[in-house]
């Protein structure tokens, strides 16, 4: 049913995500006002290892596919894409320790930004594959 709605109305779809795009700005606004540099966060390791099990899965998932020359694999990369960019992001930016801040630039210049970014081709490149036959 919202693979018709969406196949059916795409701008209808647009305009709604354009306009959730405008909510989420003006949240993202108030919250960088009212919240101060530190916010305690519980479960903070569980946070860490869930996105790195998220970052596994995609990365599994997409060498899976893209071994069988799968276009699934697309999807799968950009998500793997979008993980590794937060990854980065998020290690950068949380870090307190001047030396850890040096270490967490050096992985995401050197491991995370280059994995992302071949995400990012594969997942291109992927939606040129030839579909498979069934059972294949």
């Amino acid at each position: 049913m919202l693979t018709n709605l969406i196949a059916r109305t795409p701008a209808r779809l647009g305009r709604i995500l354009l306009a959730v795009a405008v909510l989420l700005l003006a949240w993202t606004v108030y919250l960088g006002s009212v919240m101060g540099g530190e916010v305690p966060a519980q479960n903070w390791s569980v946070s860490w290892t869930g996105l790195d099990l998220l970052e596994v899965a995609t990365l599994t998932a997409t060498g899976l596919l893209a071994i069988r020359r799968s276009r699934a694999a697309s999807p799968v990369a950009a998500a793997a894409a979008a993980l590794l960019l937060l990854d980065a992001w998020f290690d950068v930016m949380t870090v307190d320790d001047p030396i850890e801040w040096y270490i967490a630039c050096a992985m995401a210049l050197g491991v995370e930004l280059p994995a992302c970014y071949v995400m990012i081709r594969l997942s291109k490149t992927a939606l040129d594959w030839p579909g498979r036959p069934p059972g294949d």
